[in-house]
Formats: structure tokens, C-alpha cells, sequence
């Protein structure tokens, strides 16, 4: 093997590292953005809870208090 085919090797070797780099550095940038999203909708289904608890809790609290015999002694 000559030495500027070893040149050539190297030189292909580098610029395919760097592709690879680059490729890693977008899919953090979108692995980001999917990230973001997903808390977004963690919060958004948490103040959905939120209020789903607070109806229910309102509902039992409106509700006649069931009727108990009492017995007087």
C-alpha cells in the first residue's frame, strides 16, 4: 500500500467520523425536541387529572349525605 493511499484511507476515515458526529448532533437536537413535547404533555395530562380529581372531589361533596336511621336512647 502506498503512502497516499494510506493518506487517502486516513483522509476517508476522518470525513466519515465527522458525518457520523454530525448525524449524532442532529439526533440529540431532535431526541431534544421529542423530549420538550413529552413534558409538555406530562403537564398538560397532570393539570387534566388535576381537574378531574377537583369535579369528582366537588361531586362527593355536594352529594346528600346518605340517610342513617338514628336511634334515639
Amino acid at each position: 500500500m502506498s503512502t497516499s493511499d494510506k493518506v487517502f484511507g486516513a483522509l476517508k476515515t476522518v470525513l466519515t467520523l465527522k458525518d457520523q458526529v454530525d448525524n449524532l448532533g442532529k439526533d440529540l437536537g431532535n431526541l431534544n425536541a421529542r423530549l420538550t413535547r413529552l413534558a409538555e404533555a406530562h403537564g398538560d395530562l397532570r393539570d387534566r387529572v388535576s381537574g378531574i380529581e377537583g369535579y369528582l372531589r366537588g361531586r362527593g361533596e355536594s352529594a346528600a349525605p346518605p340517610s342513617v336511621p338514628q336511634i334515639d336512647g
